[in-house]
């Protein structure tokens, strides 16, 4: 006998599904490869500037034309891309900039781990680098859970269609149908839920694995010592 998921593998679901599902899965890829390939306007030529009788404009044109070439400053740079942000990179980059951590915390621990004081040079550094890796992290987890959102939506997806190719099935069949389920597919990312435990040790395991390419302590003497540096 025929596994029907062979006869019926090209099951269609609604048209709001499939949008959904477009949105989802391959409108991302599509922003992501216009962002990459922009498509630039053709220049406008008007290197003659002959018929223009306002001398000031001329010259102030002139001036910026010979400008484009030169470097951007830190500071030009920095604020070219602030104001390039979207309104959902904003929010997120003035709550990072409002995010602190607690540095006579973050020296206490030091001063723990190292067994001496450190300077408050140090702690600000220490606190500095903390709030980059939590940002990491953050950033990381939130990753996770897209992941799981989709990877649910194709559980979703997968079970519609059993349910789809069930119905055809029993058509085919001849047998009475009483009731056939009609649930729209829904995508979990459409609502921002908080972070679980789950995601941020999630995210923490893969920063571990994506960073351990470091030797291992045990490896690392070397001259006097056992020389396993240089088996």
């Amino acid at each position: 006998m025929s596994d029907p998921d062979e006869n019926y593998s090209d099951v269609s679901l609604d048209e709001e599904d499939e949008e959904l599902i477009w949105r989802v899965f391959y409108s991302p890829l599509e922003e992501k490869k216009t962002a990459e390939h922009p498509e630039r306007p053709d220049d406008e030529d008007v290197s003659d500037l002959s018929d223009i009788d306002d001398a000031e404009l001329v010259a102030k044109y002139q001036a910026l034309k010979s400008q484009e070439n030169r470097p951007l400053t830190e500071d030009e740079k920095r604020r070219l891309l602030i104001t390039s942000f979207t309104e959902d990179q904003m929010e997120r980059f003035e709550a990072y900039r409002r995010m602190t951590v607690n540095k006579p915390g973050v020296k206490k621990v030091c001063n723990s781990v190292l067994g001496h004081s450190i300077p408050q040079n140090i702690a600000v550094v220490m606190a500095g680098l903390s709030k980059s890796l939590l940002g990491d992290i953050i950033t990381r987890a939130f990753e996770v859970q897209e992941r799981e959102n989709k990877a649910q939506l194709i559980l979703d997806i997968e079970a519609k269609k059993r349910n789809k190719r069930e119905v055809i099935r029993k058509l085919a069949a001849g047998e009475d149908i009483t009731e056939v389920p009609e649930k729209k597919l829904e995508y979990s990312g459409d609502v921002r839920m908080p972070l679980q435990p789950d995601h941020i040790r999630e995210a923490w395991r893969l920063y571990r694995l994506e960073n351990s390419g470091t030797f291992s302590s045990q490896w690392r003497t070397s001259g006097e010592g056992d020389g396993k540096m240089f088996r």
